[in-house]
């Protein structure tokens, strides 16, 4: 009999990155035929184990709530919340920002969907903990010496990103995301920034203005512009090449790394869309070579 999974997890956010990958996940391995749930990270503090857990928990939900609103789930998906009782036997699935192994499970997962590190400057993971990553960029040979173990959820809104305008642009818009670290080099003040923006509102923009900066090389939403008409480029890191960035060609269709790389981006729009079906194809059967990697490795 197959583990139960259970995915250490924010609130759904459709403009958060990792919450999105993290809540597709779960449902694509429901999909898959393994029991999947959510753990929600509000419950970070709770420690299953202990015999004062539900009470402690309810404390710190209202706290959690007062703060951050009610635990969302997105209603397309598969997506059931886990108990304490879930937990005990189950494989837990943290993003790479989880810091130790705040549920005590028996069976870790670290999924690396950015670089181990980046955000939180600490890499505090078990000697046991099986690695996976997003994508190869985000790959620690240090950690997970295995090439093969990608791990992708991909959820492609092409009914919201389409081009509908096919007259005049002009202006530019930007995305900071994941660089909102980093220096700007364009006029903010007569741009329109992404971040915050609802997914319908994104695309309105990105069919309005002639070109999209993004400050964040691994973004989405870069595509997401392209797929509506725009000049889309990225700003690279220092040291940043096209093979560093994006070394397989197809993950860089209609998206240009700096100014140089423009012309090519623009020839390999009408490659865009289809590429990312097939990454959501491909994703399908990451998710299911997953489950076969995890059973093999925790024992079924």
């Amino acid at each position: 009999m197959s583990k139960t999974y259970v995915i250490y997890a924010n609130s759904f956010d459709e403009n958060s990155g990792g919450a999105l990958v993290l809540h597709r996940l779960c449902d694509l391995l429901n999909q898959a035929g393994v029991r999947a749930l959510l753990w929600p990270s509000m419950n970070a503090l709770f420690d299953p184990w202990r015999p004062f857990h539900y009470l402690h928990r309810r404390r710190m939900e209202r706290r959690w709530r007062r703060k951050h609103g009610e635990y969302r789930t997105f209603p397309g998906f598969h997506t059931a919340i886990a108990t304490a009782a879930d937990v005990r036997d189950a494989i837990v699935i943290y993003p790479e920002v989880v810091d130790g192994n705040p549920l005590q499970a028996r069976h870790v997962v670290r999924w690396l969907l950015h670089k181990p590190g980046f955000h939180t400057g600490r890499i505090n993971y078990g000697k046991n903990d099986k690695f996976f990553f997003f994508q190869n960029a985000f790959n620690d040979p240090s950690l997970n010496p295995d090439p093969d173990n990608l791990l992708r959820t991909v959820f492609i809104r092409d009914d919201i990103y389409k081009r509908t305008n096919f007259g005049d642009r002009e202006g530019v818009c930007y995305i900071l995301r994941k660089g909102a670290h980093r220096p700007m080099i364009h006029d903010t003040t007569r741009s329109i920034k992404i971040d915050g923006l609802s997914h319908r509102e994104a695309a309105a923009v990105f069919n309005r203005v002639k070109t999209c900066i993004s400050y964040d090389p691994y973004t989405m939403y870069s595509q997401f512009a392209a797929l509506c008409g725009c000049d889309s480029i990225v700003v690279p890191e220092e040291g940043m090449s096209l093979a560093s960035w994006y070394p397989d060609e197809r993950d860089r269709y209609g998206v240009a790394l700096g100014w140089d790389n423009l012309d090519a981006a623009r020839e390999s729009v009408p490659l865009l869309l289809p590429r990312l079906k097939e990454q959501e194809i491909e994703a399908n059967q990451s998710v299911r070579r997953f489950i076969e990697k995890c059973e093999l490795y925790f024992g079924s």
